[in-house]
């Protein structure tokens, strides 16, 4: 485990942890261990807060509200909706501005991908692209997209028929080569793009990321930064570990994600999440 740095020590007390779902609170099965849900109910039985933290959009948490009953906040989409899920109601939300949509849309055909933009909240894919989900390194998600996706004949054109109202854009590659070249196509576009899954493109409002999530919520809530944990594994993971009081990545993360943590965690199929909550959160 990697020594806890300086800011990691200014308070012996958080009152927020945010986790990634992904690698981070789901298990490679994308199932969510008892011991983690163990560990967040006497978390908030602590009077302390459990958020997550993700990118995906409201729709494709909505599987997991059953199970995660008792957590009311999602900051969705790395950090461009916040969703209060008990008021059933967005509550801060980002938008990609018409020239940034264009500029994406412009990028899609140069290469082999997967278009997802995400509107309002809700994920959309071209429908012949989902039995193909292996092909593009997404094929754990399959089933989700078969139960939550809105499948379009033409996502491209949903999107410009949308084109004010889109949150967020993720690209899935066939190759690792063909995101780095969509990535650079976009250098000068006024988007942010960052790594996620094995080839994944996230494209995202500038300045819009998982730690600007977690801030705004924390502020919100009436929360110190310094009085928040940020948990994830991967490289859009990044910014809310550093934006936080207290940053930990997963065993199992990128090293860019280990390389920015103030704590490494056991990995996300060794209750990670729980051993956070337990030992930073409420020890």
């Amino acid at each position: 485990m990697a020594a806890v740095r300086e800011k990691g020590k200014e308070k012996s007390m958080y009152r927020l942890i945010a986790f990634d779902m992904d690698g981070t609170l789901l298990r490679s099965d994308k199932t969510i261990s008892d011991n983690c849900l163990a560990a967040i109910r006497e978390a908030l039985d602590a009077g302390r807060q459990v958020a997550i933290c993700t990118g995906r959009p409201i729709a494709e948490t909505r599987p997991y509200f059953g199970i995660l009953k008792d957590v009311r906040y999602y900051i969705c989409e790395c950090g461009a909706v916040i969703y209060d899920r008990m008021e059933q109601k967005v509550i801060r939300c980002h938008k990609l501005s018409p020239e940034a949509v264009r500029r994406i849309l412009a990028v899609i055909p140069l290469e082999e991908m997967m278009p997802q933009p995400m509107i309002n909240g809700v994920s959309y894919v071209n429908a012949a692209d989902v039995p193909r989900m292996r092909h593009f390194n997404m094929s754990v998600y399959q089933k989700l997209y078969e139960q939550v996706a809105v499948k379009a004949d033409d996502v491209c054109r949903v999107a410009l028929e949308n084109i004010s109202n889109i949150d967020k854009f993720n690209l899935y590659h066939t190759t690792v080569e063909g995101r780095a070249r969509t990535r650079r196509r976009l250098a000068d576009a006024p988007v942010d793009c960052t790594y996620s899954e094995i080839s994944s493109l996230e494209v995202s409002v500038p300045g819009v990321t998982k730690g600007s999530g977690l801030l705004d919520l924390a502020a919100k809530l009436g929360i110190a930064a310094e009085e928040t944990i940020g948990v994830g594994d991967a490289e859009n993971d990044v910014p809310m570990i550093r934006s936080a009081g207290l940053g930990i990545a997963m065993s199992n993360g990128f090293d860019s994600a280990r390389n920015a943590a103030d704590v490494i965690a056991p990995d996300n199929d060794s209750d990670g999440c729980a051993w956070a909550i337990r030992r930073y959160l409420l020890g």
